[in-house]
């Protein structure tokens, strides 16, 4: 039996579990016998050098780490020998002998033995092997893109070798900081690995796809976890479980940079499961939610920018509670108006309301000029899931409004069903309405907003988490006509179409247009003729649009996040 020094409390027995198995020492006498002969074979011009067997009390290396990918371990200890199997770095192995540029090792993942050359070997011994050398080349390690598996070796030799003290300590939350970074990185590889343009996928992998395969079967002996999520296209979704991010996060010693990455990195939201339910879904979220309030933002160690990133993770969680409860709010509405049903309604619209302003809080409290080149996809996408539920955390309007002329009503349809009635102002009780709408998208019943002609009428509706659409009532001469301007032309991704004022005349309106869907990203302000709904002009920029400068809304200027 091997004999194993307790080096870790109990909150991170799982993690020096999966290092037992990395140093684990064997008695030479019960090792199964090589494949390799110390004979010379007939035919060679001098005998080979004898090995030199490592005794169990001896102070040679009995552990070693490979440090390179595709690397050979032979029958013999020649280039010339048939190779026994292939191996990746940061696998363990098991070092029984040594020739003069060999090591003689065993295998007992394969089972097998064989020799395997010096240069890609880093034997676990002496110096090398004391906690603050380990530390120390992992965190050279931890910066080499590609040497991922290697990392998780030195991390799980580390937490091997390191007492209770040094586990509990700065030095361990930096080691599980390491662990769970590398993790991450590798995933993300894996993921890039696997997409492929248009669904066609290649006949053979890659040489990367191997390597990355072959990764993460290391980090799989060493008791990382991974999920695979299916997205779009058949692409499929590497994600790390995170156990070593929890840990993080309960570590006393952890640094509020360490405890806000590992935050991060567990509320990803590509990493979210596509098919969870709105239950499930909500559940998540508030979870996520929860463990994002465990960063300490107040806290004058934490730098600006990782202060940034993790208000805006905050924006994004809430903005999506919000949409939750009050999609779930307006199906609760759909059953029944009055009684008990109603007042659960309320409840579940002003806890809406509650998610949406601190949405918005979170992002007013983000400091633009830190935020780095890499910060600025998730700052948009931020922009984007606030702006969209926007309206949720003002008063809600009225189910029925006096818009000029006319009156919108907006009642309940089907189950998750929301309609929008348009009728005349003093028209007799029964008589047929102007028009009736019928969809299944939140309808924001205070963004209604009526042109000074009285022949149209903009109104937001959010049809899913992060998207929210422009309906526009408009009235020509076969009558009152609904039409819908998307954030973009393309399958629901993230982003808003928002209405940003009339301009005088009843024939054209200001749209604010944000969206990122399949994979592009677009920001516009455009003049929108109400009849044919065509652009006639655009800017990426509301400086560069005369039309915005002489005729934006006040209210729309002085609450949208699309003028950031």
């Amino acid at each position: 039996m091997c004999r194993l020094k307790v080096v870790m409390a109990a909150a991170i027995a799982a993690v020096a579990a999966v290092a037992v198995q990395l140093l684990c020492v064997h008695p030479a006498d019960a090792a199964p016998s090589m494949a390799a002969s110390t004979t010379a074979p007939a035919g060679d011009a001098a005998p080979k050098p004898p090995i030199k067997r490592v005794s169990p009390d001896d102070a040679a290396p009995r552990t070693a780490l490979v440090v390179q990918d595709s690397v050979a371990m032979r029958a013999a200890a020649k280039d010339s020998s048939p190779a026994q199997a292939q191996l990746w770095r940061g696998e363990a192995l098991e070092i029984r002998g040594e020739r003069p540029d060999h090591f003689q090792v065993y295998d007992y993942r394969r089972e097998r033995g064989g020799f395997v050359r010096k240069t890609a070997l880093l034997p676990l011994n002496g110096p090398a092997a004391q906690p603050d050398a380990l530390l120390a080349a992992l965190r050279v390690v931890r910066q080499q893109p590609g040497s991922e598996s290697l990392g998780l070796g030195l991390a799980a030799a580390y937490v091997q070798a390191a007492s209770a003290a040094q586990m509990n300590g700065a030095d361990g939350a930096e080691a599980l900081d390491a662990m769970g970074t590398l993790a991450e990185r590798l995933a993300d590889r894996a993921s890039r690995a696997q997409s492929r343009p248009d669904g066609v996928a290649t006949v053979a992998p890659t040489a990367a796809e191997t390597q990355v395969a072959a990764q993460l079967d290391v980090a799989a002996r060493y008791g990382l976890r991974f999920r695979t999520l299916e997205r779009e296209a058949g692409a499929m979704q590497l994600c790390y479980d995170g156990e070593a991010f929890r840990r993080v996060l309960a570590m006393p010693a952890a640094t509020p940079e360490q405890k806000a990455r590992a935050a991060l990195s567990l509320t990803r939201v590509d990493c979210l499961d596509p098919v969870a339910t709105p239950p499930q879904r909500e559940q998540m979220d508030q979870w996520r939610a929860d463990v994002l309030d465990r960063v300490d933002l107040r806290d004058p160690a934490l730098a600006t920018h990782w202060r940034n990133r993790v208000l805006m993770r905050q924006s994004g969680v809430w903005s999506s509670l919000a949409f939750i409860r009050a999609r779930r709010a307006t199906v609760a509405g759909t059953a029944s108006a009055t009684g008990p049903a109603a007042s659960s309604t309320t409840l579940q619209v002003d806890a809406s309301s509650s998610a949406s302003r601190r949405s918005l809080e979170a992002f007013a409290r983000v400091v633009p000029a830190e935020l780095s080149d890499d910060d600025q996809p998730a700052y948009n996408d931020a922009a984007m899931r606030g702006n969209a539920m926007r309206w949720a955390a003002l008063p809600a309007g009225a189910l029925e409004q006096t818009l000029g002329a006319v009156k919108l009503n907006v009642a309940v349809g089907q189950p998750g069903e929301t309609c929008l009635v348009l009728t005349m102002n003093g028209a007799k009780e029964g008589s047929p309405p102007l028009l009736r709408h019928c969809a299944w998208g939140l309808v924001m019943t205070a963004s209604a907003r009526i042109n000074r002609e009285g022949n149209a009428i903009a109104i937001a509706s959010v049809p899913a988490d992060g998207w929210r659409e422009l309906q526009l009532l408009r009235r020509t001469s076969q009558g009152w006509k609904v039409s819908v301007l998307p954030p973009v032309a393309a399958q629901p991704g993230l982003g808003y179409a928002e209405f940003a004022g009339w301009v005088p005349g009843g024939k054209e309106l200001l749209v604010a247009r944000e969206s990122r869907a399949e994979g592009r990203y677009k920001r516009s302000y455009e003049l929108v003729d109400l009849d044919t709904l065509e652009t006639k002009r655009q800017a990426g920029d509301v400086t560069m649009l005369g039309a915005f400068q002489r005729w934006q809304a006040a209210d729309w200027k002085g609450t949208s996040l699309s003028a950031r």
